[in-house]
């Protein structure tokens, strides 16, 4: 009699290669922002203060909320060696009024001779540029003087649509009426030269100081020049918008086009 081997076969599940985790790195991120007549810059430092090589930086920025929109590319920071920094910049155009606005990032780099890509997050950046309300408030214009050497500033000289001597008292009066207190006005006239200048000052309700000069000066042809000045940072683009808005809709000229 034949006798019945039975065989136990055991299975056993197919092994898988294990992940190698991408090597990390202390890499940091540091955003900023530079105030422009019309745009923002936005600056995101990438830095590697450890030990090891960072390679094929790539620098991805984005609005996260506001009225604003980056018309740059990604920009790529080949290398950065242990102990250095590398820092992208982009133009940030305004599409619409100044609002609070949002910004951030993210960052894709490697680390020595990994090919894994590791990915990292900027913090974000949030600004309030909304314009400023201001009720007029008079200074003398010595403290106008002192005040604007220690304020933040921004200027701009633009052609004007007709003669500089003609729209001068259009200008100083479109300033008085943004809630602005007019500390001087001086003109000054040489053969067929002009040069009118004005300063303004006021405060919002934080009492935070804010002031303009305008120059206008016909020398063959007629440009007007607008410094704004403030006591804080933040207030500086949306003060500037709203300065150079309401000289361009008494000049005529359209509203600001994204």
């Amino acid at each position: 009699m034949t006798r019945a081997v039975r065989f136990l076969a055991l299975a056993f599940p197919a092994t898988r290669p294990k992940r190698v985790p991408a090597p990390t790195a202390d890499v940091r991120f540091e955003p900023g922002v530079d105030f422009e007549p019309t745009h923002l810059i936005y600056h995101i430092t990438v830095s590697n203060p450890g030990d090891a090589t960072v390679r094929e930086v790539v620098i991805r920025p984005h609005v996260v909320h506001g009225s604003f929109r980056i018309v740059d590319s990604p920009k790529s920071i080949p290398i950065l060696q242990p102990g250095t920094f590398g820092t992208a910049s982009f133009r940030v155009d305004l599409v619409g009024e100044p609002s609070e606005v949002e910004l951030s990032g993210r960052v894709q780099y490697r680390v020595g001779e990994s090919k894994a890509s590791v990915q990292g997050i900027v913090p974000p950046m949030r600004l309030d540029l909304r314009p400023p309300l201001t009720r007029p408030v008079y200074v003398t214009p010595s403290a106008l003087k002192e005040r604007a050497s220690r304020s933040f500033s921004i200027q701009e000289t633009m052609p004007l649509p007709g003669d500089a001597q003609g729209l001068f008292k259009v200008l100083v009066s479109t300033l008085a009426a943004e809630g602005l207190e007019k500390v001087e006005e001086k003109t000054q006239r040489a053969e067929e030269e002009f040069t009118g200048q004005a300063s303004f000052h006021g405060l919002d309700s934080q009492d935070n100081a804010y002031a303009v000069r305008i120059v206008a000066s016909r020398k063959g042809a007629s440009t007007l020049r607008l410094l704004v000045f403030v006591q804080a940072e933040e207030s500086l683009f949306g003060f500037f918008w709203r300065s150079r808005e309401a000289l361009r809709r008494a000049l005529g000229g359209p509203p600001h086009q994204p």
